[in-house]
């Protein structure tokens, strides 16, 4: 009964120069601001990890929305059934491919035309997903992307006027043959290259030799077999994107490390505050000592007192990162007006929006290295209490 009266006393005793903020002055500010180094440490990384994630979730999502899981290159008709009559929730589109240039008085673009049949257009994912189209039986139609109407002025119904390179060459270069096509739908997939630089034209006008297309197959989230394709020359889309995908981790890791220092930094704070504090108790030590209250229950009262901080400044740092990932657009839009500067730039990072994609497992494993290494950080200066003899100061 003894033990557990002593127990509670030195537990409130723990609690007691937590929030004793009047006579400790000194001792309330550094608390605080070590609290903060290790909430903002928690709360940024949490949030640069999750923008990281949406960031490649949502990239690998719109590209191969657009461009097809899988392209075929050379096979013949049968080859083509065979997998159709295997697989029927796949979808596959023929198209040709070419370079293009498109002008008018508000500049100049460079474009890749994808020629295709009109009802192939609708099995691409990203393009049915997000179309504002009219309804006019045309031949020499073509769909361009919102950001590319948006440089050039365009709208729904307009002529847009494309040159193709001809297989005539001069001094300059290939001949170019002009033709003007009829503006019929307006697609937004949210990636700002394929808005800005892909258009899709009607094959039966443009590219009449279907004998040079390729087939773009669109899983649709579907299991494929790819024994299927024995003999035919293919790839994937990460075969084609293997140098964005290995950027994109690299860049998630070395965010991760550089960041995960903030945390180091924050224990360090957490060492020389819990250092001075047991610096000024030192008479209150000396005292607990000389009353026969083992060094083994004074160190885990100032243990205690130091992991209770840590503990709520996690929880905290936690929930703030939580908040900022879920609005960060509004963050973003916030600091961007703020500093004057903008700082999602849709040219370099392909997507119009800043995304987010909050992971348990980067939260959990996040959560573990800061208690971690808050244990360490507090455990560390307690060592400096074996060191006070009281018996040699009461002397």
């Amino acid at each position: 009964m003894r033990t557990l009266n002593l127990n509670n006393t030195l537990h409130k005793l723990s609690f007691a120069y937590i929030f004793n903020f009047k006579k400790d002055k000194a001792f309330s500010v550094s608390t605080i601001l070590s609290s903060l180094a290790l909430i903002l440490g928690i709360s940024i990384l949490i949030t640069v990890m999750s923008v990281m994630n949406g960031f490649r979730e949502q990239l690998v999502d719109s590209l191969s929305g657009v461009n097809g899981d899988i392209t075929i290159y050379d096979a013949n008709e049968d080859k083509i059934e065979q997998i159709k009559k295997k697989n029927p929730s796949i979808s596959l589109v023929q198209n040709v491919q070419s370079r293009v240039i498109t002008s008018n008085e508000k500049g100049i673009e460079g474009l890749l035309m994808k020629s295709l049949y009109k009802e192939d257009l609708y099995k691409i994912p990203k393009i049915n997903q997000n179309i504002f189209e009219i309804e006019r039986e045309i031949d020499n139609w073509v769909f361009i992307g919102i950001e590319l109407a948006k440089s050039l002025n365009l709208k729904v119904g307009m002529p847009f006027q494309i040159n193709i390179p001809g297989k005539s060459m001069t001094i300059l270069g290939p001949v170019l043959n002009s033709k003007e096509l009829i503006i019929e739908g307006i697609f937004n997939t949210g990636v700002y290259d394929f808005d800005k630089y892909f258009i899709f034209s009607n094959i039966e006008q443009i590219n009449k030799n279907i004998n040079s297309s390729v087939i773009d197959i669109y899983l649709n989230g579907k299991d494929f077999d790819y024994s299927d394709l024995d003999g035919v020359n293919y790839s994937t889309w990460e075969d084609q994107n293997q140098t964005l995908a290995q950027a994109l981790s690299t860049e998630k890791n070395v965010m991760f490390v550089i960041l995960f220092f903030i945390i180091i930094i924050s224990s360090f704070t957490i060492i020389s505050n819990q250092i001075f504090f047991i610096k000024e108790k030192y008479k209150d030590i000396i005292l607990l000592k000389a009353l026969g209250i083992r060094q083994s229950k004074i160190c885990f009262l100032f243990f205690l007192n130091s992991f209770f901080i840590s503990f709520f400044s996690i929880i905290l740092g936690t929930c703030l990162g939580l908040l900022l990932s879920t609005n960060i657009d509004s963050v973003e839009n916030f600091l961007s007006y703020l500093l004057n500067f903008e700082l999602w730039n849709n040219e370099i990072r392909y997507l119009t929006s800043m995304p987010y994609s909050i992971r348990l497992n980067d939260i959990v494993f996040i959560v573990s290295i800061s208690l971690f290494s808050s244990l360490i950080a507090s455990y560390i200066p307690i060592l400096r209490i074996f060191k006070i003899k009281p018996n040699l100061i009461l002397r």
